[in-house]
């Protein structure tokens, strides 16, 4: 990989080439166990600029939010993705908890919900209560009849936004333009080939999972 100017420029690629007052912030508070107390001055960092220069900002979510984990589970189906990985995965299916804003990623080679089964029975054991609300858009694979009678069985409601309003899932659209981004920093920081995103995808989210977010005041999800 090529040689990191200075320390603060370091954390910030080690963890996924965060923002960097977002950086200071988690030090500040010591929100973070493990990153030294520098002085972390905002740099410029050509990975960040070729990683990230189609995002755009997004519109803010909406004002409900959940007070229990997996009261409310928002979905997004990315893809297809060129190239495929080495396994010939060429999704990304996102989930994000609206209350812990916790993310899951699964990587796909082919659009389907078999996987949310998977998930859902995984997640539920684990967080010992059951998933009560999934949002997602209107894409195929959310609105087919299988897919709304196995949430039916399952106890799920689904709450579907309107046609051409991304921001109405907001969480989960905003998530993944920074997982993405991230993802995009990673490559180009460690001249790593594309086929290799999907390892990318894995990596950014762990970090994002243990990196500071606005939206639980500075904690980590």
């Amino acid at each position: 990989s090529p040689p990191i100017r200075s320390e603060s420029v370091r954390w910030h690629a080690r963890l996924g080439h965060i923002n960097f007052e977002t950086l200071k912030s988690m030090v500040h508070k010591n929100v973070v166990q493990g990153i030294p107390h520098v002085s972390f001055k905002k740099e410029l960092c050509s990975s960040c600029l070729l990683g990230k220069q189609t995002r755009q900002s997004f519109p803010q979510a909406t004002s409900f939010r959940a007070s229990e984990n997996l009261e409310l589970v928002h979905g997004d189906l990315c893809g297809p993705i060129t190239p495929s990985t080495a396994a010939g995965s060429r999704y990304i299916f996102v989930l994000i908890d609206d209350r812990s804003r916790y993310m899951w990623t699964i990587l796909l080679k082919e659009k389907g919900f078999n996987k949310f089964k998977v998930f859902k029975e995984s997640v539920e054991k684990n967080a010992g209560v059951r998933i009560k609300t999934f949002r997602t858009d209107r894409g195929g694979e959310f609105v087919s009849q299988e897919f709304n009678l196995f949430c039916e069985e399952s106890g799920i409601k689904r709450h579907l936004t309107a046609p051409y309003t991304p921001q109405q899932n907001g969480v989960v659209e905003r998530r993944n333009r920074t997982m993405m981004g991230m993802t995009r920093s990673i490559l180009k920081h460690m001249r790593l080939p594309n086929y290799l995103w999907g390892e990318a995808v894995r990596h950014s989210t762990y970090l994002l999972n243990r990196v500071a977010t606005r939206a639980l005041q500075e904690k980590t999800p």
